[in-house]
C-alpha cells in the first residue's frame, strides 16, 4: 500500500485495485489499518461531479465516452461502492 492509503498510488487503474482490495480484505474480516487507509483513499479520491471513481486501462488507450472506455471506471466504482457499504 502506498503512503496515500492506495494499493497502486499512481496507476491510473489502481482505483479499480484499490476498492477490490478493500472489499476483500472487509469480506474476510480483515481488521487492519490498510482497510482504514483504504476506505479513507476511496473516500477521497471519488468524483464530486460524478460520483464515480475513473478509471482507465493501461493496456490499450480506449475513448473514456465509449462503452468499453467506460468499463474500468464502472469496474472501479462498483468495487468501491461496495468496499463503502460493507463499512456499515
Amino acid at each position: 500500500m502506498g503512503t496515500d492509503g492506495c494499493y497502486s498510488a499512481g496507476d491510473p487503474s489502481g482505483r479499480l485495485r484499490n476498492g477490490l482490495i478493500v472489499l476483500a480484505l472487509e469480506e474476510n474480516h480483515v481488521k487492519d489499518d490498510a482497510v482504514t487507509h483504504g476506505i479513507a483513499w476511496l473516500k477521497a479520491n471519488q468524483d464530486k461531479t460524478t460520483g464515480a471513481w475513473p478509471a482507465w486501462s493501461l493496456n490499450k488507450n480506449r475513448d473514456p465516452k465509449s462503452n468499453i472506455g467506460q468499463f474500468m471506471s464502472d469496474a472501479a466504482t462498483s468495487y468501491a461502492v461496495l468496499a463503502l457499504d460493507a463499512q456499515r
